[in-house]
């Protein structure tokens, strides 16, 4: 006589199966995305073959290379000089209320903020925030 493996399925898209579904070395597969699961003698679920979990620094140390569109939920880059401490530059996108587009130039040098605009248009020089938005405006776009 045969025997039929069933394992546990979904046909959800991204449905993992939790710990209270799935016994240690139980089978799970989701179907619709062609991945199949267990459970470890320590608790944890774990994708079984395929690609699993690809984390940030393990796509950095391949060197991986995308052309494919990156979207970010809500998150943010959070940049660490070459001492770790308290100290980070964050880049964050406030509320988008339509599409917009920030280009950066071809070229080299320090980018300007509202926070290091100046009146000669250098990094070093006499802050702009005394003579007004206008006269910001007018340097940054020539207007």
């Amino acid at each position: 006589m045969t025997t039929r493996i069933k394992p546990l399925r979904t046909e959800v898209a991204t449905r993992i199966p939790t710990l209270g579904v799935i016994e240690v070395g139980e089978l799970a597969m989701n179907v619709h995305d062609g991945k199949f699961y267990s459970k470890t003698s320590v608790g944890n679920i774990k994708e079984i073959g395929g690609v699993g979990g690809i984390t940030l620094q393990e796509v950095t140390n391949n060197a991986a290379i995308t052309d494919k569109d990156i979207t970010m939920n809500g998150s943010q880059f959070i940049f660490e000089g070459d001492i770790a401490n308290a100290f980070e530059t964050e880049l964050t996108v406030l509320e988008p209320t339509g599409d917009r587009t920030i280009s950066l130039p071809d070229t080299t040098g320090t980018a300007i903020t509202t926070g290091n605009l100046t009146i000669d248009g250098s990094v070093g020089g006499d802050a702009l925030a005394s003579d007004g938005d206008a006269l910001a405006y007018g340097i940054v776009f020539g207007g």
